[in-house]
C-alpha cells in the first residue's frame, strides 16, 4: 500500500466549492468514492476551488482515476444543480494532480501542507478553525501528535503550486 497526495481544481479557479453545504456534499463524494474503491482517506482539506487529500492505495492502485472521475462526476452534477454561478466553462473541474509518495519525511511535509493550507489561503489564521479540514476534526483527540508532527516537518519549504 502506498501513500498518495491529490490535489484537485476547479476549472477557471471559480470559487464554487464557497458554501459549507458544497463542501459537505464534495466531502461526502469523497469518503463514498473513496471507500468503494477500498482506497483509505487519511487527511483532507477543501477550500473554496480546490481540495488536497492524503490517500492510501489497496492493493491495486490502478483505480485511482476511475475514484477521481466518480469524485468529480458526482460533485460537478451537485454543483451544477445546486450552485448559482455564472456558468463561463463547459465543465466543472479543471483536472486533479496525484504524487506518489515514497519518503516518509516527505509524506508527513505534505501533511502539515494540508493542515496549514487554509491558513496559507488566509482563510483562518490556525488550521483548528477550519472545519473542513482533518486537523479539525484531529485535533481533540490528536493535539499532541499533530504539534509534533508541524515542528518536525515544516510545511512552508514544500512547493506546490495551489494559486486557485
Amino acid at each position: 500500500m502506498t501513500k498518495y497526495f491529490i490535489t484537485g481544481s476547479i476549472y477557471g479557479k471559480l470559487n464554487l466549492l464557497s458554501s459549507n453545504e458544497c463542501k459537505t456534499k464534495l466531502l461526502e463524494y469523497i469518503f463514498r468514492s473513496a471507500d468503494n474503491f477500498e482506497w483509505v482517506l487519511e487527511d483532507w482539506v477543501i477550500l473554496n476551488n480546490h481540495y488536497h487529500l492524503m490517500l492510501e492505495s489497496p492493493k491495486d492502485p490502478t483505480t485511482l482515476s476511475e475514484m477521481m472521475g466518480n469524485i468529480h462526476r458526482f460533485s460537478a452534477i451537485w454543483i451544477n444543480k445546486n450552485v448559482d454561478f455564472k456558468k463561463e466553462f463547459d465543465k466543472i473541474w479543471h483536472n486533479y494532480w496525484d504524487k506518489c509518495l515514497t519518503f516518509e519525511s516527505s509524506y508527513y511535509t505534505r501533511l502539515n501542507y494540508i493542515w496549514f493550507n487554509p491558513v496559507k489561503h488566509a482563510l483562518v489564521d490556525d488550521p483548528i478553525s477550519w472545519e473542513y479540514g482533518s486537523y479539525f476534526h484531529r485535533y481533540n483527540d490528536e493535539k499532541e501528535y499533530l504539534h509534533k508532527i508541524n515542528k518536525k516537518y515544516p510545511h512552508k519549504n514544500i512547493k506546490i503550486d495551489d494559486n486557485f
